[in-house]
């Protein structure tokens, strides 16, 4: 992280010729923490940004095709954009030529789930340009392995939230910007960090992730992250349980609080295969709650490509998706 920032203040330091004193020097690592995770911090930075890249850095790109690649059971993600085709200003998915790093990926997507492997992917109904491009990359994943849809091995979701409003009396909903770059494999690999699933994540912008192999990490992460989705934990029982998962200091009252509620979630959400499942199931309810103008329970709904939103009857815009803004 130190080498990161260091590289790239000192680079425009020199580019703009600012003083000689803003000059950052190299400092001493500090002593190693005894730890139980590995840990691998990655960036993404295109070449002839810096001085210091001749070469592009794929870090980042290189964390995902070594996990994905291989994968035996389960994929979770959550990103702002999932795209093949490279995005250059213009929002039609057919322009364009296709990302080299997500090309490969999207592959050893694929290859995953003709092995049998549960995939789930949170995105944004309404990102801020490429909605398009998403539809597209997931048309491909259930065109080429229509088995893992079948199956229910393959789902994808959205995030949103209802009220009500006291001026017509009616529930009103509002998407939920996932800007989240957050994976996890098999319950055992995970990531987060600013690399987004598209070329700028992988190659044309920089970027940095830290990824995780530690499988209490990982599990305790997923079920966290699908527990608030759908619902299943209450404000107070959610709070606590992560405070667990954390490790933070809890009084008697609110561990007993919090070792329950990861006892349900364990319950509930052990399998990854039934836990998708159990998504799957709130975000169809979820959307008969919608059709129906009633609130959500919790915040999970399908991610509907455009025609799937206008076979369901519901108002599609390009530049908005389908879910109602206020």
């Amino acid at each position: 992280m130190e080498l990161n920032f260091r590289q790239r203040w000192n680079d425009l330091v020199a580019r703009h010729q600012l003083e000689a004193q803003l000059h950052i020097p190299e400092q001493p690592l500090p002593p190693p923490v005894e730890s139980q995770n590995i840990v691998q911090i990655a960036r993404t930075v295109p070449q002839h940004t810096y001085s210091f890249d001749k070469e592009a850095i794929l870090g980042i790109t290189q964390l995902y095709a070594n996990a994905l690649t291989n994968t035996q059971q389960s994929i979770y993600l959550e990103n702002q954009y999932f795209w093949l085709r490279a995005y250059y200003g213009v929002d039609i998915s057919f322009l364009g030529k296709d990302s080299a790093e997500m090309e490969g990926h999207i592959k050893q997507i694929i290859a995953a789930l003709r092995r049998g492997v549960t995939m789930s992917i949170i995105l944004p109904d309404h990102p801020n340009v490429g909605r398009a491009f998403s539809d597209a990359a997931l048309m491909m994943l259930r065109t080429e392995v229509p088995e893992a849809v079948q199956e229910s091995r393959l789902h994808a979701f959205c995030l949103a939230t209802s009220h009500y409003k006291m001026e017509d009396g009616l529930i009103h909903y509002r998407p939920i910007y996932v800007h989240s770059k957050a994976a996890i494999i098999d319950d055992t690999w995970s990531t987060v960090g600013s690399g987004n699933l598209n070329n700028r994540g992988m190659h044309d912008d920089t970027e940095i992730n830290v990824a995780t192999l530690d499988s209490s990490l990982a599990h305790g992460l997923r079920l966290l992250l699908q527990a608030e989705h759908i619902g299943l934990l209450n404000p107070e029982e959610l709070a606590a349980a992560s405070r667990l998962y954390r490790e933070q200091n809890l009084d008697k009252e609110a561990r007993a609080l919090a070792e329950k509620a990861f006892q349900q979630l364990e319950e509930a959400l052990h399998d990854p295969f039934q836990a998708v499942q159990l998504m799957h199931q709130s975000a169809e309810e979820n959307l008969q709650h919608y059709k129906a103008r009633e609130s959500l329970v919790g915040h999970l709904l399908p991610y509907l490509t455009a025609a799937e939103a206008t076979q369901n009857g519901l108002n599609f815009r390009e530049e908005h998706g389908w879910i109602e803004e206020p």
